[in-house]
Order: C-alpha cells, then structure tokens, then sequence
C-alpha cells in the first residue's frame, strides 16, 4: 500500500512538472524521447541517505551505438559541503582540498541538464543518483528529473538469468563487472563508475556473455 501510494505521488508529481515547465526554457527535458542513446550516470555523496548525504560530484557519459563517447561526458566536483567527513573521504576519495574552486550546485546542475537532454539515464542504484539530483534540483529549478531510468543490477539479474539460469547473480558493483568481463575503472570516482556501468550496459546489450 505505501508502495503505491508513493508511486501515485511520483506520477502526478511529473505530470505536473510537465505541465508547468514543458513550455518553459526546460521543456525539452520533458518530450518522449524516441533515440537509442542513453547516458550513464554516477554521484559521489557523503553518506548513503538521499535525505540527508550532500553531493560531493558528478559524472556522466552518452552512450551512443555501441560506444562510451568520452566527448560527451560531464565530470563535476563541487565546492566543498559541510558534512564532508572522514569517513566518506575513505570511499570517494575526495578532500576539502581538492574540491577547492569546485563548481557550485547550480552550474553542476545546469551542465548535467545540458548533456543528459531528455535521453533515459542509467546507473547502479540509480534511484539513489536520481534522488540525490532531485533534492537539488526541484528547490532552484521547480521540478525533479523528468527522463526514465535504467537499472544497471536489474538488467544484469534479468540477462544473467537467461545466460545462466542455474546460478544466482551477484548484484554488487565490483561483481557485475568482474562477471561481464568489464574493467573497474577508478572505483567510487563519479567518473570512474559512470564509465564502468557505461561498458556494463553495452555488454548486457549482447546476445551472448563474453
């Protein structure tokens, strides 16, 4: 029942979203999207709760017939949050110092709008990414994500299950990888994992592993 009540919630949110932005300077955002590209995306936060985590940066990359297009890509550090504490510097590596000159949330946000277009996003755990943007997004710019998203481990446990039936796929990061024969590119890097789940994707589009 809460499932379904959040999922009327996100429906009539978009449906006003649209309504009141589809004419709008970002009303391209909002058109049905008809093309075979898609752009990966990955964030580095301060903690793993979308309610209460800062964006640290972003990252994302097209995916355009068959390739990672590296000159389409987006790679964003941002200035510094408060919470940003030992512990998450452990994971992503990211130091006050080197966030140093980072951009602000806005051109963060206006660049990614500018790259992703209304094309569907895909991520590991891209719900996350997706929730973080939002709670950026609607207070300076009056709407959340409008593109569909693509589940990285959904599409894997789906293809896996017809590769090989007989065992149950691990759906950690690392593991997906390792198991599509894919290079794990700077892990927790916003770049690195966008980059790692752009190839995972493209792999999952073969009819056969390996």
């Amino acid at each position: 029942m809460l499932f379904r009540s959040q999922w009327q919630t996100f429906k009539w949110r978009r449906i006003y979203d649209r309504y009141c932005h589809g004419r709008g300077p970002y009303g391209h955002l909002f058109r049905p999207y008809s093309g075979d590209q898609v752009v990966a995306i990955d964030c580095e936060t301060t903690g793993l709760d979308s309610r209460t985590a800062e964006l640290v940066s972003i990252a994302a990359v097209v995916i355009k017939e068959g390739r990672v297009l590296s000159s389409q890509s987006l790679n964003v550090k941002l200035a510094a949050p408060d919470s940003l504490r030992e512990d998450s510097i452990c994971i992503h590596r990211l130091r006050p110092v080197d966030l140093e000159g980072g951009a602000s949330i806005r051109e963060a946000l206006e660049a990614l709008l500018a790259l992703i277009d209304n094309r569907p996003l895909v991520g590991w755990c891209v719900a996350f990414d997706v929730a973080m943007i939002n709670r950026y997004l609607r207070p300076l710019m009056g709407f959340d994500l409008p593109n569909d998203t693509l589940e990285l481990s959904a599409l894997y446990q789906r293809k896996m299950r017809y590769w090989q039936p007989d065992i149950t796929p691990d759906l950690r990061f690392d593991a997906m990888a390792s198991a599509l024969q894919v290079p794990v590119i700077e892990r927790h890097t916003a770049r690195g994992d966008a980059v790692t789940s752009a190839l995972m994707y493209l792999q999952l589009q073969k009819s056969t592993l390996g």
